[in-house]
C-alpha cells in the first residue's frame, strides 16, 4: 500500500480508532419517578445541592395539552458530570439505564 493511501486510511477507518467519550455536559436519565409531584420534588431537593435537573414528561398528549400526565410518563434528567452526586443526593443506585 503506498504511504497516501495509508494515510488516508489512517483518518477514514473507523475500526481501530477509540470512540470519542461523550461530554460531561450531556443529559443523561437519572431515574424515573412515580408522577410530576415526585419529579418537582426530586428536582428541588437537587437544586438545594447545586445539581440543575431537568423533568421531561414522555406523554404527548398530556405534554401538548400543559396537564399532569400518568405517574409512568416522567423521568429526570441531569448532566453526565452530575450524575454521581445527584444519585448520592436522592440515595439511588446505578439501577437506571444512563442511555437517552
Amino acid at each position: 500500500m503506498n504511504p497516501l493511501r495509508r494515510l488516508i486510511a489512517l483518518f477514514t477507518s473507523d475500526g481501530d480508532r477509540p470512540t470519542r467519550l461523550p461530554s460531561p455536559d450531556e443529559l443523561t436519565l437519572l431515574t424515573r419517578p412515580n408522577g410530576e409531584p415526585e419529579a418537582g420534588m426530586y428536582r428541588e431537593m437537587l437544586a438545594g445541592q447545586d445539581i440543575p435537573a431537568m423533568v421531561k414528561n414522555r406523554d404527548p398528549v398530556s405534554a401538548q395539552a400543559g396537564g399532569m400526565g400518568p405517574a409512568w410518563a416522567y423521568e429526570l434528567w441531569v448532566r453526565r458530570k452530575d450524575l454521581r452526586r445527584a444519585r448520592e443526593a436522592l440515595g439511588i443506585g446505578d439501577e437506571t439505564d444512563d442511555d437517552a
